[in-house]
């Protein structure tokens, strides 16, 4: 097995794994794109298993801060990890993992995280290899009633001159946890390159004209709310009623709570909050001087001060 990189090989062959596996790609314009404009991805892009000519297995190394109980740092992330289908089981994806762990250290990076679900085989792979959860993902339900809507608030679309105060209201929100707070400003502009219908998800609050909070929302996935960022608690209400208010009936849902601090408001809102759901987010230390058991510690999550948001999966 031989390990390339995305340049070293047919781009038609990265994006045929990437369909078999996901059953969707970026093709070389899209590539172009992001090498242009997300500072989070290597060089490299990605790193691809070949073998007698033939691309078996993908990894997509990044980095980025994070800020964990000692401070900010910047770790390793791990994303698009596959295996060609016909070569399931035989290592080729853990081999290519070793090497971009290895890259990942080349570059000073002690932790390397990635994301994914329980529900896969995936997932036991990177136990087995070391890997530990962080923390525990949460979902919560509530039967739509009336409620009266705040007066003075509105919720509408989120446009690209609401980028720069979305990013602040983040970092107001999110200064006192720990994980996925370090956001870079451009991060939401880079994903709109790459995708132009990705700020439609996005529902920016007002008061009294002011920007107080945002949200994500998925309704066509029955996803009502998602990363509600309002440093106010009556501002983070006003957002979840107003939301509750488009429906009329039904059950709203919200998904992804990482935060104790988040949980207990939805909980305030009658919100029944449980889980833990499949999603994870592990973590592995690079370096003997660190001990993988101490990452869930360092990151928040054995204290509910673990943070991440969708914006923020990988």
């Amino acid at each position: 097995m031989r390990v390339r990189t995305y340049d070293e090989i047919d781009p038609i062959d990265a994006f045929r794994l990437s369909v078999l596996s996901f059953g969707d790609a970026w093709d070389a314009a899209k590539i172009r794109r992001v090498r242009a404009s997300d500072r989070r991805y290597l060089k490299e892009v990605a790193l691809y298993a070949e073998e007698r000519g033939r691309v078996l297995a993908q990894v997509v190394p990044l980095r980025f801060p994070v800020r964990l109980s000692t401070g900010v740092e910047e770790v390793g992330g791990l994303a698009g990890v596959c295996s060609h289908p016909a070569v399931w089981g035989r290592g080729y994806a853990r081999r290519l993992m070793d090497a971009a762990h290895d890259r990942l250290r080349e570059l000073g990076l002690r932790i390397s995280t990635l994301t994914t679900s329980r529900n896969i085989r995936g997932y036991r792979v990177y136990a087995r290899m070391g890997y530990v959860d962080l923390a525990p993902f949460w979902s919560g339900v509530r039967p739509v009633t009336q409620r009266r809507p705040p007066t003075g608030y509105r919720l509408r679309r989120a446009s690209k001159a609401d980028l720069p105060a979305m990013h602040a209201l983040y970092r107001e929100h999110t200064r006192k946890m720990l994980g996925w707070t370090e956001r870079d400003p451009e991060q939401l502009a880079w994903a709109i390159i790459q995708d132009p219908d990705y700020l439609s998800r996005y529902r920016v609050l007002t008061r009294d004209g002011s920007r107080v909070g945002y949200l994500r929302t998925r309704l066509a996935d029955s996803v009502t709310m998602e990363e509600v960022i309002a440093p106010d608690v009556r501002d983070f209400r006003a957002a979840a009623v107003l939301m509750e208010a488009r429906m009329r009936r039904g059950i709203a849902t919200v998904n992804w709570i990482t935060a104790n601090r988040d949980a207990s408001r939805f909980r305030g809102l009658g919100y029944t909050v449980d889980g833990p759901i499949p999603d994870a987010t592990m973590a592995l230390s690079l370096t003997k001087e660190m001990r993988t058991a101490d990452l869930p510690r360092l990151f928040g999550g054995t204290s509910g001060r673990f943070v991440q948001y969708p914006t923020d999966d990988f």
